[in-house]
């Protein structure tokens, strides 16, 4: 699968941009949100993180995974912005996705063209295949990554 080193890269460099992005967050700026619409980098990140570890699911079932404290109630889909005291710690959050990310990269090569192909156990409206859901949740990660980064410059003009 020609795909799974261009993967590997992409998780990789969305993991070194966002923490690099993260690095200069000061307080309570990972919950800045330029209107109520808008989520703010706390959620942004986590809600990353937590898609990582579906993707750990998706290449290796049995895996068991870690979680942080409110994970669930935080960044399950269709979930209500919660308050910010509910969010762990952005340092938390970021370990979370870096580690989870880490993972991913190994196990992306023992991933065989039947489990691609194979029918995903996540009844999700993004593909049917193991193999659909990774490759929509690989791009899903990029445009996340652009709202991180516009968040960043905004809050940065706000200073």
């Amino acid at each position: 699968m020609n795909l799974i080193p261009l993967m590997q890269q992409g998780f990789a460099s969305t993991s070194k941009r966002i923490t690099k992005i993260s690095e200069n967050f000061i307080g309570d700026e990972v919950f800045f949100r330029p209107y109520d619409k808008v989520n703010h980098l706390a959620w942004e990140i986590g809600h990353l993180a937590f898609v990582r570890n579906t993707i750990i699911k998706l290449l290796n079932p049995s895996e068991k995974l870690e979680n942080f404290d409110n994970e669930r109630a935080i960044y399950f889909p269709g979930t209500p912005l919660q308050p910010n005291e509910m969010f762990p710690p952005i340092s938390e959050i970021i370990g979370a996705f870096q580690k989870r990310g880490e993972r991913i990269i190994e196990l992306l090569p023992t991933l065989t063209q039947e489990h691609w192909d194979a029918e995903s156990p996540f009844k999700l409206p993004i593909g049917e295949t193991v193999g659909q859901q990774i490759w929509v949740f690989f791009l899903h990660e990029s445009s996340h990554l652009g709202e991180i980064a516009y968040l960043k410059t905004i809050m940065m003009r706000v200073r």
